[in-house]
């Protein structure tokens, strides 16, 4: 499309130019560039390396670093860490560590070394001269020990897993100790707060000090700001009524501040099953959102409508965003003084943030559909915008005088950028420095000084299990050539590998493959989505529901297939009931195995959901047309789940009939908003649960399509759960890229006009290519043992279910090294020697055609 193709030239210009600027060879890189654009790695990654080794190297090192990863340096602090801050003073960092059930605060240096300092709890907040904490201290209380308990014993994906989630957090605010610690002498004293319900700490201007937010829990409409210091019970401060959040401390010890929340943070959480206990206040219409300042020298609050109150860092300045009739303001002034409207607009206005002295405020303006971030001087002159990204750009905040850090996407896949406010110009500010995987972001915080930035991220991309990474990004210090070169050589192994072995399963089925694929249709695809989109909303209490199950009905029996209708009660839906679709392609061999392909084609009630999810029904239907009259040797069923937006009900109920019906359900594909790009690339995300999978999903789209795929381990919440609770470890699947970045998801402007069609046709014919190498394949094999008698070491399996297996793969390797093919065997066993106890072995079934099982089992000798 001519857009796609100026934006390509713009940037190939761009590169160029840079290039010749900076001293490298300006055709050199610029192909190499062009090279990454188009997901040649391989031949972008070789020229990298030829021109960073080279005379040149120096003038393209920053321009190379920044599109292959970071270009500051950064260390990671932990694999295992939450809610990152530092210290106002600089010279420490805290962050949360361990589980649920095993919480706790590490206390380290910034500037490295010296020993940690191992806090047993949570919640910890620095004094303002940095030579105390204050947190709550865990102790052994019976209800704690229950509610830990329960949540050590559900599983990671568990629908009622954010439950026992509250129920601990509970726990923790009624049974925890306010405890203050020396950071210097190591003394911890506790304060005395008997009775209430605590979460919140911020100490005061004196340093010894701690306000918090607390609560009786008999009365859950009501909490308050508490006082509390050693040789003081906790008293009360401020004088107003009403729900409060957590309190913010202004350095100088003038006020403190609070926001208004809907909900009581401290109450128990409702039991399973059951709505709230109450404590959000009256009922009725929505109100206004409000905060509150607290006077602390007079004790008295000031209750302000308003949303989103920060304060400087030196106190001084205080700025929020209030509503005037149709307009949003921007309101800036002295905390205990009224603020004035320094902007005014008719668009929405959030997340403001004060530079250090107060001088100068950032803050979210949405002119349109998408949130961009702006920069005014305090007084309001001076605007000017300083994104212009499709997608979301949100939290500012002040690195230092003269820098702005935003974070770019949805919450749950965010990426941060650093800004010059004196040339405009923006750098990337972390990633992972692979190819393939992505890195979601969650928490950052900028040192006092502006020289580091904490980020909590998922840098492996491992979005499912509940640990994160903290990482320190160190703006005073670049990657260096040879720290490039490393990376740069690694990715090149990687993914020279990963496209041999590409090629290598695919082989005997390539040209099969290819023609299928090929019979994939734009148009046909665009037809699909029109009709559905004409439904409007495909909600379960919508009519387009009924009326969209109907059509895919139709449209899988116009491919040839004999669909069925999966009907379910379902309270709130319209007419009570609603429907998944399927339609099943028998395998030829192998009949009794089954391979589920599944997109939801209902959408939120307040839209017609042209992304979420007709772009991924669409592509479904598309390739079981295409795939129709061809089967595999295993079965395939293309399923249509509804109620995905109410609470993944079709997925479930379809996962619980195929359990109670002794369904072989042996791998599983789900699609899920494929069609929205954010810039001219055909790309999107892999999400998988099994990285055999994944590997197969990135083949079949770069030797079959123009698709650009990416990775992450993710498949929470969605409807790929299902199978993943009922049958293990056997999901993969595509969703967008960036993940669910589409400023229009869950919007009612998520409309056909933003869809990329091509996006969604490449997409189709990765999910054809990736059945058809699934379906054809044998299929993990199950129950891998490995066991040593002195020297000798056995290993034994569950032969494979399919027909046509002709022998087995094994592989050894070291735990953390490169495996290698040992031997070929025609039976489920092996004997093996001279493995060290923890080496890894791998099996998997080959066929008669060749076809190689698409993911290892896995086991370690003892």
């Amino acid at each position: 499309m001519p857009r796609h193709s100026a934006l390509t030239l713009l940037v190939a210009l761009s590169f160029i130019t840079q290039a010749a600027l900076r001293g490298a060879a300006p055709t050199a890189l610029a192909d190499a560039h062009e090279s990454w654009d188009r997901g040649d790695y391989p031949a972008a990654l070789k020229a990298y390396i030829e021109i960073v080794s080279g005379p040149q190297g120096d003038g393209a090192l920053e321009e190379i670093a920044l599109q292959t990863g970071e270009l500051y340096r950064t260390r990671e602090l932990t694999t295992d860490g939450r809610a990152p801050r530092f210290s106002p003073d600089g010279r420490f960092i805290a962050y949360e560590t361990g589980l649920e059930i095993s919480r706790g605060t590490r206390v380290i240096a910034a500037a490295g070394g010296g020993p940690a300092i191992d806090l047993p709890g949570v919640s910890a907040t620095f004094s303002f001269d940095g030579r105390s904490v204050a947190y709550l201290k865990l102790g052994a209380a019976p209800d704690l020990a229950v509610a830990v308990r329960a949540l050590d014993e559900a599983p990671l994906a568990g629908q009622n897993r954010n439950g026992l989630i509250q129920a601990l957090n509970f726990q923790v605010q009624r049974n925890a100790t306010i405890t203050a610690r020396n950071l210097v002498t190591g003394e911890e004293r506790p304060l005395d707060a008997p009775g209430l319900l605590k979460t919140g700490l911020a100490f005061g201007a004196d340093n010894r000090t701690v306000f918090f937010l607390g609560a009786d829990e008999s009365e859950p409409a009501r909490n308050d700001i508490y006082a509390v210091a050693e040789g003081r019970t906790a008293a009360r401060v401020g004088n107003a009524d009403g729900l409060k959040g957590a309190p913010t401390v202004d350095p100088s010890g003038a006020v403190l501040l609070y926001t208004v929340p809907a909900q009581n943070p401290l109450r128990r959480p409702p039991a399973p099953g059951q709505g709230g206990p109450g404590g959000g206040g009256p009922g009725g219409a929505a109100t206004a959102p409000r905060f509150g300042v607290i006077d602390l020298s007079a004790g008295s609050t000031r209750t302000r409508e308003g949303a989103a109150p920060t304060l400087s860092s030196d106190g001084r300045t205080l700025a929020y965003v209030a509503r005037a009739g149709a307009e949003s303001h921007l309101m800036v002034g002295a905390p205990l003084v009224d603020a004035t409207a320094v902007v005014k607009t008719t668009g929405r206005l959030d997340a403001p943030a004060l530079s250090r002295d107060g001088s100068r405020v950032a803050y979210q303006i949405m002119p349109r559909d998408d949130w961009e971030v702006d920069v005014a001087n305090r007084d309001g002159t001076g605007e000017r915008r300083l994104t212009k990204d499709v997608q979301h750009d949100v939290v500012p905040r002040f690195v230092g005088a003269n820098r702005l850090l935003t974070a770019v996407g949805e919450p749950r896949h965010r990426r941060s950028f650093l800004h010059d406010l004196a040339t405009g110009t923006r750098v990337r500010l972390f990633h992972n420095n692979t190819v393939r995987t992505i890195a979601p972001e969650y928490q950052w915080s900028v040192s006092p000084g502006g020289e580091q930035v904490l980020i909590g991220a998922e840098r492996d991309g491992d979005t499912v299990s509940p640990e994160r990474g903290v990482y320190l990004v160190d703006l005073r210090e670049k990657v260096t050539k040879a720290d490039l070169l490393v990376r740069l050589r690694a990715n090149l192994a990687g993914e020279t590998a990963l496209r041999e072995a590409g090629g290598r399963t695919f082989g005997p089925i390539a040209a099969d493959v290819r023609r299928i694929v090929s019979q994939v249709s734009t148009s046909r695809i665009f037809g699909y989505e029109k009709a559905l989109f004409d439904f409007d909303s495909k909600h379960i209490t919508r009519p387009g529901n009924k009326l969209a199950s109907e059509y895919l009905f139709n449209a899988y029996k116009s491919f040839g297939y004999e669909p069925e209708m999966q009907w379910f009660d379902v309270a709130n839906a319209l007419g009570g009931k609603t429907a998944n679709v399927l339609a099943t392609l028998r395998g030829t061999e192998n009949p009794e195995l089954v391979y589920v392909v599944s997109s939801h084609y209902d959408s939120v009630a307040g839209g017609p959901g042209a992304d979420d999810n007709t772009s991924g029904t669409a592509a479904l239907l598309d390739a079981a047309r295409v795939l129709a009259g061809h089967p595999m040797q295993a079965t395939i069923v293309f399923a249509s789940f509804t109620g995905e937006e109410a609470g993944l009900l079709g997925s479930r109920e379809y996962v619980r009939r195929a359990v109670a019906n002794k369904v072989r359900i042996v791998g599983a594909l789900n699609n899920d908003m494929i069609g929205w790009a954010n810039d001219h690339h055909l790309d999107n995300t892999i999400r998988y649960s099994n990285p055999g999978i994944r590997d197969i999903q990135h083949g079949a789209a770069f030797l079959f399509t123009r698709l650009i795929t990416y990775d992450a381990l993710y498949f929470k919440s969605t409807d790929a759960a299902a199978y993943y609770d009922a049958y293990g470890d056997i999901v993969g699947g595509i969703g967008s890229y960036p993940v669910l970045s589409n400023p229009h998801y869950h919007q009612a402007h998520d409309l056909l006009e933003f869809e990329n069609h091509e996006l969604i046709a490449e997409t189709s014919k990765t999910t054809a290519a990736t059945l058809m190498l699934l379906a054809s394949s044998p299929s993990r094999v199950k129950d891998l043992k490995v066991e040593r008698v002195a020297q000798a070491i056995t290993v034994s399996w569950t032969a494979s279910p399919e027909k046509g297996v002709t022998s087995y793969l094994v592989a050894t390797g070291p735990a953390a090294g490169p495996l290698t093919v040992g031997t070929t065997v025609k039976g489920p066993r092996a004997s093996l020697s001279g493995l060290a106890a923890g080496s890894v072995v791998v099996v998997k079934a080959v066929n008669a055609r060749g076809l190689e099982g698409w993911d290892w089992a896995r086991s370690r000798v003892p």
